[in-house]
């Protein structure tokens, strides 16, 4: 599964940042747009392992899903890429091309893939 690498890379550039910030991490809220073919729960699973033993120790991974959105040169179709629905991938496969007219399309959302931010349960917070 590369999704553990995924996460390695995740982590070793996370804790640096987290560096200049006191508290306790109780969650990262990461983004993931819907054409990354990665497992949610791989994810959270891997994120699980790698954090053991660093700061993010205990820390929830909770993942927001982006749509994938197209916009067709050739109609002027914008909006949400057409989808395939397959029982035997277990998930929903986005087809690339227009919805309206069948040529090629430009991605215009759903490639994502980030950290939008990171809870931390601060000293002051505890006391209160």
């Amino acid at each position: 599964m590369h999704e553990y690498s995924v996460v390695v890379e995740l982590v070793d550039a996370l804790l640096p940042r987290l560096e200049e910030h006191e508290g306790e991490v109780t969650a990262v809220f990461l983004k993931k747009g819907d054409l990354r073919i990665l497992s949610d729960r791989a994810l959270r699973n891997a994120f699980d392992v790698v954090a053991q033993g660093t700061r993010l120790e205990g820390a929830t991974l909770e993942i927001e899903a982006i749509p994938a959105s197209v916009a067709c040169r050739s109609c002027g179709y914008a909006g949400p890429a057409k989808t395939l629905e397959d029982e035997t991938l277990h998930f929903a496969v986005p087809v690339l091309s227009c919805p309206i007219c069948g040529t090629d399309v430009e991605i215009r959302s759903g490639r994502e893939l980030s950290v939008d931010r990171v809870s931390l349960r601060t000293t002051a917070e505890e006391t209160a």
